[in-house]
């Protein structure tokens, strides 16, 4: 048996594989997933990210008929569109619907940021500046100040496509002046390679949205297992 330790459900937008891969491939021992999708357009816009929420309750509804330890909706965006609390909004659709304890990526993000101390951040996203703002309103109102926030400008049909080394680009491009912590958002992406080169090269804790997810999922299935290689949140 996989999950003799905890079974974790994942929500994972239609167009975004790599959260599920994420997870498949850092997961410890003895902790089983599955994986159902929610559709989406691919466009992280507010008006596409609002259709999505739309499909959560039916959406998590599938995993009610066996046990999960938690159910983890994995979309940054998608889980704070909706401003502060929203996540938590979410978290209750979730469970409401299956019967388990509901988890959203903003949630774990949150936490991520007061288990790690860190007050401020600069952020990368692949979003356009209408949902770049949403977010940075959504952190500060939770206490997150937002010393810089910029979206990429990718040529990739898909989010899922971008290169890690091209997040790599971007980052070396931010403006971290007066933040204490570097966050990566969006679980389309492909970056949790290159989070402990980032923390070394810059000098700053890493958070990125699957990351925090599965750094979240995995406590909230009460399993504490350390994986360095994934930065200074998996070492809490």
């Amino acid at each position: 048996m996989y999950s003799w330790r905890a079974q974790i459900g994942i929500i994972a937008p239609s167009v975004s594989p790599n959260i599920e891969r994420d997870f498949a491939r850092f997961v410890p021992k003895g902790v089983g997933t599955a994986t159902t999708r929610v559709e989406f357009s691919g466009k992280p816009t507010p008006e596409e990210l609002q259709k999505m929420i739309r499909q959560l309750s039916q959406t998590a509804s599938i995993f009610r008929s066996m046990h999960h330890d938690c159910v983890a909706f994995g979309c940054t965006s998608g889980s704070l569109i909706g401003g502060a609390g929203f996540d938590k909004e979410c978290c209750q659709i979730i469970e409401e619907a299956c019967g388990w304890k509901g988890l959203t990526t903003s949630t774990a993000v949150l936490d991520a940021f007061e288990a790690l101390g860190a007050g401020s951040t600069a952020v990368l996203t692949p979003y356009p500046d209408e949902t770049n703002e949403l977010e940075r309103q959504f952190l500060e109102d939770n206490g997150i100040h937002v010393t810089h926030i910029t979206g990429m400008k990718f040529q990739e049909p898909r989010i899922c496509y971008i290169h890690p080394e091209t997040v790599y680009s971007h980052v070396k491009k931010l403006d971290l002046s007066g933040a204490d912590s570097i966050f990566i958002s969006c679980t389309g992406l492909n970056v949790l390679d290159i989070i402990e080169p980032i923390e070394t090269d810059f000098g700053l804790p890493v958070i990125t949205s699957n990351q925090a997810t599965i750094w979240g999922a995995l406590r909230c299935s009460r399993v504490r297992e350390k994986i360095s290689h994934l930065g200074r949140l998996l070492t809490i």
